[in-house]
């Protein structure tokens, strides 16, 4: 299976002749007309699913143009291709695998073959559908009278790509002569991004399919990547907190991208080396999965073996990229792989420093050193000694919280009745339903028993409170936040008549990043406080009554407040505040004591 994604991941993207797209001689980046049929005929086919993008004017006109082609053999063909995905991350695969496949054509409506080295029976049966649905529907007719629309997500992708030009930036670390780069976009449906490589003609193409984010990977933090946003692993609705910041947007596009490359500069390598370099480091995603089975199911990234070693190549990459425009970003970035399982990608960020420098240093190709930097990894983290690091480096996380439930088989959300205001308490009541029910599809991939229940404060047993634990509302409203707020880096205190979310500075080492409409900075722990009535905020840290367990705290200044983070499944930060204006994320971690 391995081979099979390595094989998808390096598909080369045909150069539309349509799409709306920004040009340079060496780079192209553009709405892809192949991508957007295919997603046009997904929308009709299966309707406003996990996939789909809500562009809400943009449906209707699909709906209209398209909407008496509902029997077209393209339908029945995709209805067919998806029959045998049986869960939303399945469904998310092989929507992939046929992206990939539908860029080695031409543009419609003639969509030829343009690349012979993957030809699949099956799918062939679903491309030349897909070029019967484009010739009988005129689908080009609707693509162009909608480039204006594919024009306003493309001026942020364009405005990413001048701020760190892939062929200026990329020059130094490889051969580009006849090099071009392309990345390829669709508009409707989220599909999984993917880099490619190919040498076609005495060219190397090298650049991605797909569009960012994925939702557990990279959440959106602005209302730009929020709106585009879909969780295509749950299909969870998504919660309303996000900045306007349209440097931040290009930054998480520059991300996307330099990801890509990372692994175009890598694979080939990584590949030369598998059996006798990379296979033997099995044990860094063993360590990742021991601790978090869950993601490691629902995931697709980790159905393949060691695909978390390529995905850390990458990472490394587009961190060694986006830090010679904004560090601060960079290091946020870093933050989240590590919350990913990635424990020892600081010392990914050590070897990619050196061995850059002796790339430029010794005039080789940055490749040449991917064999040493394998070498010095396994150096780095020896097998005995891969879980202490794990603990040393990855954070802890609401993403690593809820995982801990499936080894345990039940959670707690609790919810306060403290509130003189009982209405108050009754709403509380109602954000922990809300939760649970997040929960019940969240982990319906799980192949066990998952007890989720609600509780009332006053109802918890000394048992209970060794659980795993979701904590709802504030110290006045929650008893049992009032117990352990003490064990928390936040919390809530009553100030000249207003609440105050301030930090307990005896907590411990937090690393601190502020996202606001100007910029993302990393600043001290205790640097601010917050005192907007909008104020909310989400973490999670090891319960104190049995630290192999977890607690997950949800509040905010108010009841309404509370409830903004009430689907806590996709974090991938320690504690995370809110205020309406700005977005704080902190990262700690908590080893084990036996660790």
């Amino acid at each position: 299976m391995r081979k099979v994604l390595i094989l998808l991941v390096f598909i080369i993207l045909a150069s539309p002749t349509y799409a709306h797209q920004y040009k340079t001689d060496k780079v192209l980046i553009g709405i892809n007309p192949n991508e957007e049929l295919l997603s046009v005929v997904y929308y009709i086919t299966f309707g406003q699913d996990e996939f789909v993008i809500h562009r809400e004017k943009y449906l209707r006109d699909v709906d209209a143009y398209f909407g008496k082609y509902k029997d077209h053999e393209a339908i029945q063909a995709l209805k067919q291709y998806f029959s045998d995905a049986k869960t939303v991350p399945q469904r998310d695969y092989k929507l992939f695998v046929l992206d990939a496949y539908v860029l080695q054509f031409s543009s419609p409506p003639e969509m030829r073959r343009l690349h012979t080295e993957w030809q699949d029976p099956e799918l062939d049966k679903i491309v030349n559908a897909l070029r019967k649905f484009a010739q009988d529907t005129n689908f080009m007719k609707f693509f162009k009278a909608h480039e204006s629309y594919y024009e306003q997500d493309l001026e942020v992708y364009a405005s990413a790509i001048q701020l760190l030009p892939p062929d200026e930036f990329m020059k130094p670390y490889m051969n580009l002569t006849n090099t071009k780069f392309e990345f390829h976009l669709p508009y409707l449906v989220c599909i999984h991004g993917h880099s490619f490589y190919r040498e076609e003609n005495g060219t190397k193409i090298y650049g991605s399919g797909g569009i960012p984010p994925l939702v557990r990977r990279a959440p959106p933090r602005t209302l730009w990547s929020l709106e585009r946003a879909k969780d295509t692993i749950f299909g969870l609705p998504l919660n309303a907190v996000y900045v306007n910041n349209r440097k931040f947007d290009e930054l998480w596009v520059l991300d996307f991208i330099y990801h890509e490359l990372g692994h175009d500069i890598t694979n080939e390598k990584l590949e030369e080396y598998y059996g006798y370099k990379v296979r033997p480091l099995r044990y860094l995603e063993d360590t990742i999965e021991d601790d978090m089975p869950y993601l490691a199911i629902y995931d697709i990234h980790f159905w393949f073996d060691t695909m978390m070693i390529y995905e850390s190549f990458a990472d490394g990459w587009a961190y060694f990229a986006l830090s010679h425009i904004d560090k601060d970003y960079a290091e946020w970035s870093l933050q989240m792989q590590k919350a990913w399982g990635e424990f020892w990608q600081d010392y990914m960020i050590e070897l990619y420093q050196k061995y850059t420098a002796l790339s430029l240093e010794e005039n080789k190709t940055f490749d040449e050193y991917v064999y040493k930097m394998l070498d010095d990894l396994a150096k780095k983290v020896p097998p005995e000694k891969a879980k202490e690091l794990y603990e040393k480096n990855v954070p802890i996380t609401p993403l690593r919280a809820l995982d801990d439930v499936v080894k345990e088989g039940e959670v707690i959300i609790v919810y306060g009745t403290q509130n003189p205001d009982k209405k108050g308490s009754e709403y509380d009541r109602e954000t922990a339903e809300i939760v649970k029910s997040y929960l019940e599809t969240f982990y319906s991939q799980w192949p066990g028993d998952i007890k989720i229940e609600v509780k009332a404060d006053v109802n918890l047993t000394d048992e209970d409170l060794r659980k795993d634990l979701i904590l709802i509302g504030g110290p006045v409203s929650n008893k049992v936040v009032q117990q352990f707020e003490d064990y928390f880096p936040l919390r809530f205190v009553f100030e000249n008549g207003i609440w105050v979310l301030e930090k307990n500075p005896d907590f411990g080492s937090v690393r601190t990043f502020v996202i606001t409409p100007d910029n993302i900075k990393e600043v001290s722990f205790t640097e601010l406080s917050y005192t907007s009535p909008q104020t909310s905020l989400l973490l999670a840290i090891r319960n104190p009554l049995k630290k192999d367990n977890y607690i997950v705290w949800i509040a905010g200044v108010d009841r309404y407040s509370t409830r903004r983070y009430r689907n806590p499944t996709y974090y991938l930060v320690s504690y995370e505040i809110y205020n309406g204006e700005k977005i704080e994320d902190g990262f700690y971690v908590q080893p084990l004591l036996s660790s």
